[in-house]
């Protein structure tokens, strides 16, 4: 999933010239081609979230279409302060993803473990909240936030998950997908607990 939002900045980017990537501290390679066709809007910043937001609102004001990328705890709760002041109180076009929401990162203790990122950002008004089932519905998802008014921010997984959605579900942001016929039991996800509700759906027809 995570490769997939990637690539979609890039094609993004060939389309738009006001599409800007910044990327914290990511590692070697990552949107190579996008750093040698686009040098002058592709940017990676160090460990340091905080300037980045701040960074990618100046950037916004300018006209640009800032998408920003890093793990998910560090772009939700240590830039609290500045997703409400510098981003939603402005109501910029800045996107923000986040890598391995939930407990993808457990491994790794409770510094990286996402589990209350929906949470923070759903209590700051202007903010539009995305968490794509698969890789087929972030390309769904990549090519709506372009001119969608203010901040969004896209929860990601651990990615490799089971494609459970379809092209022609008319997938719209702030629009619920029904994927089953109604029954008498209804169940209601968002990411990739939706596999989840879908096999819990199948044992239950059993």
């Amino acid at each position: 999933m995570r490769k997939t939002s990637l690539e979609c900045i890039y094609q993004l980017a060939l389309a738009d010239e006001r599409v800007v990537f910044i990327g914290s501290d990511l590692g070697a390679g990552v949107l190579d081609e996008f750093r040698k066709e686009m040098p002058n809007r592709w940017f990676m910043e160090g460990v340091a979230e905080q300037h980045i937001l701040g960074m990618a609102a100046g950037l916004a004001i300018e006209g640009f279409l800032p998408y920003v990328n890093t793990i998910a705890t560090f772009i939700t709760r240590r830039c609290f302060e500045q997703i409400v002041v510098d981003l939603c109180l402005h109501e910029l076009p800045v996107r923000l993803i986040g890598n391995g929401a939930g407990l993808v990162y457990a491994p790794l203790g409770p510094t990286h473990q996402a589990i209350e990122d929906i949470a923070i950002m759903r209590s700051v008004p202007n903010m539009t909240i995305v968490a794509p089932c698969d890789a087929d519905e972030m390309n769904r998802v990549m090519s709506q936030t372009l001119d969608w008014p203010g901040p969004v921010y896209v929860r990601l997984g651990k990615g490799g998950d089971p494609i459970v959605s379809k092209e022609n579900e008319d997938f719209r942001l702030g629009k619920a997908v029904v994927m089953r016929e109604p029954g008498k039991v209804l169940l209601v996800s968002t990411g990739v607990m939706t596999q989840k509700s879908i096999e819990a759906a199948d044992a239950l027809q059993q």
